[in-house]
C-alpha cells in the first residue's frame, strides 16, 4: 500500500509544479515581451552516473541515447536530448516527459555490468527557460557567475547560486536564452525573485 502511494504521489508532482499562479493566461501574453520565461513542465529530469573511462557504460549509454555524453567539464550536448556535464562521473538528462519511463529502463539495459546509476529526479527539479536580450542583467542581478558572451557562451553550463538558491545555468543554441534547473522546493520563492528582478521589463510567463 505505501508502494501505491508514492508512485501515485510522484505522478501527481510531475502533473502538477505548483506554479500555475505564474502563467498568464493565453489571452494575456506578449508577443513582444523583452524577457520570457517558461516553465518546462512536460520535460522529465533523469540523473545519470557512471565511469566515462568504463568503455561498456560509454557505450550502452551512447547508443541509447543516439548521442555523445559530453566529458568536458561544464558542457552540454543538445543533439538528441538535453544532456547537462555536471562532474567527471555524473550527468542530467532532459527528454520528453512521456518518454521517461522508457528511457530510464533503456538507459539501466544489464544492471550491474555496467557499473552505472540511473535515477528519474523529476520530482525534485523544475526547469525553466528564460529569453530576451535582457536575461543575462537579470541574472547578473543575483548570480556571480560571469556571463558575458565572451566567458559564458553557447553550449555551456554551470553549477551555481542565483538569489541564494542552487541552480544550474545553461546556454543552448540560442543567443540569448538560458535555461536553469532548480529544486522544486526552491522554484516558488526563484520566480518571485524573478518577477522582482525583472520588473524593469515586459515579461511574459507562459508553460510548455
Amino acid at each position: 500500500m505505501t508502494r501505491k502511494t508514492s508512485c501515485k504521489m510522484f505522478k501527481e508532482s510531475n502533473r502538477s509544479h505548483g506554479l500555475e499562479s505564474f502563467i498568464a493566461p493565453e489571452s494575456e501574453q506578449n508577443s513582444q515581451a523583452q524577457i520570457k520565461v517558461s516553465i518546462q513542465s512536460n520535460v522529465a529530469h533523469i540523473n545519470l552516473r557512471g565511469k566515462i573511462k568504463h568503455r561498456p557504460f560509454l557505450e550502452h549509454m551512447e547508443t541509447v541515447l543516439d548521442q555523445k555524453l559530453p566529458v568536458k567539464p561544464n558542457t552540454t550536448n543538445f543533439e538528441n536530448h538535453s544532456i547537462f556535464w555536471l562532474g567527471p562521473d555524473e550527468w542530467l538528462i532532459l527528454c520528453p516527459l512521456s518518454e521517461a519511463t522508457k528511457l530510464v529502463k533503456d538507459l539501466q539495459g544489464s544492471g550491474g555490468s555496467m557499473h552505472a546509476a540511473v535515477n528519474d529526479v523529476s520530482g525534485g527539479q523544475i526547469a525553466l527557460r528564460l529569453d530576451g536580450n535582457h536575461v543575462r542583467d537579470v541574472l547578473a542581478k543575483g548570480c556571480t557567475l560571469d556571463l558575458h558572451p565572451s566567458v559564458f557562451g553557447q553550449g555551456m553550463c554551470a553549477q551555481s547560486n542565483l538569489a541564494k538558491a542552487n541552480v544550474l545555468i545553461s546556454m543552448g543554441h540560442e543567443p540569448h536564452a538560458f535555461d536553469l534547473i532548480v529544486r522544486r522546493s526552491f522554484s516558488d520563492y526563484l520566480l518571485h525573485w524573478l518577477k522582482v528582478a525583472a520588473a524593469e521589463y515586459t515579461t511574459e510567463w507562459s508553460e510548455s
